[in-house]
């Protein structure tokens, strides 16, 4: 792919599009979507927030406050119709068909998943109402597009610098939700934990349904010290010792063992990986409950073992 065209939109974000060069279809997405994008220095994943209509390209809204990184190459460094190596799209933050009713809150940069589900909710008439907070009118993407379009009556903002109406009370949101709505939430570490303690305090753990942009822990190598463990490599049959100040995946790859990798905090889902035996510690923020009960899966990029071996599908 190519990048097509890129502006700023709001404070530090923007917007960015990216297109094949020979103009090849692309494939069908959904609300929740997200690609990888792999430029020198790293691989980094962002939500798609493609308009309804944009089936040929990739739309994408990038924050980008400082002045080295992915963002600040994609946004500052890398030429208008320069090849870009993209991979996906990917899914681990999906509509369910079976939530009828629906509250959205996007934080921040977090808009980015939560307007495509707006549209795609507003376009097939579902009951859903969203809200949209951010430091101020000048720091909120894509109000244009919002007020402008299909869910222009659903959506209601929430500015920091408003004394009417700032900061959302998840308290209150929780404590007037119907049983049968469910809550989809992008934001912040710092929204998402207080999103989660009044969802438990009022029994609807269940009920919320979130994506983080950053890791809701330290990665492994700055948290407390701690045994070390082996990797069993299944295919190969390799043996591979992860100390305590080294994850996974970069034991691995220091080993000649290939993992992929992109935001390396638990958050992408890119290195996820099958667990043939041993039991995983989990870390990541991209597995559901059931599937860490299960032991099946791993994100090798943050998470450790229980056991003294894993056996992975590598």
């Amino acid at each position: 792919m190519q990048l097509a065209r890129r502006q700023r939109i709001a404070d530090n974000i923007y917007a960015v599009t990216l297109a094949c060069e020979q103009g090849a279809p692309l494939p069908d997405i959904a609300p929740g979507d997200h690609i990888e994008v792999r430029v020198p220095g790293g691989t980094r994943a962002y939500s798609l927030c493609n308009p309804p209509d944009a089936r040929d390209s990739y739309h994408l809204a990038i924050h980008c406050a400082s002045a080295h990184g992915v963002a600040h190459y994609l946004c500052e460094t890398h030429a208008i119709g320069a090849p870009l190596l993209v991979r996906g799209p990917h899914n681990h933050f999906a509509l369910s068909p079976r939530h009828q009713r629906v509250v959205l809150i996007a934080g921040g940069i977090g808009i980015t998943p939560i307007i495509a589900m707006a549209e795609f909710l507003a376009r097939r008439g579902l009951d859903f109402a969203m809200h949209y907070c951010a430091r101020s009118r000048a720091a909120a993407a894509f109000l244009d597009r919002l007020d402008d379009g299909s869910c222009r009556h659903q959506v209601r903002y929430h500015f920091d610098d408003d004394l009417k109406d700032g900061r959302l009370d998840l308290d209150r949101l929780f404590a007037g939700l119907d049983a049968d709505q469910h809550v989809y939430l992008c934001g912040p570490n710092a929204m998402l934990a207080d999103a989660v303690a009044s969802a438990e305090r009022h029994g609807l753990a269940g009920h919320l349904h979130y994506e983080r942009f950053g890791a809701s822990r330290p990665p492994a190598a700055q948290q407390a010290a701690e045994g070390t463990f082996a990797v069993v490599t299944a295919r190969s049959g390799r043996r591979v010792d992860v100390p305590p100040d080294c994850s996974i995946a970069t034991a691995l790859a220091r080993a000649g063992v290939e993992v992929p990798l992109s935001c390396e905090q638990g958050v992408c889902g890119m290195c996820m990986t099958r667990v043939l035996d041993g039991i995983p510690d989990h870390r990541d923020d991209v597995l559901s409950a059931a599937e860490r009960a299960s032991n099946d899966l791993i994100l090798p990029c943050v998470s450790r073992a229980k056991s003294a071996s894993l056996t992975l599908d590598l």
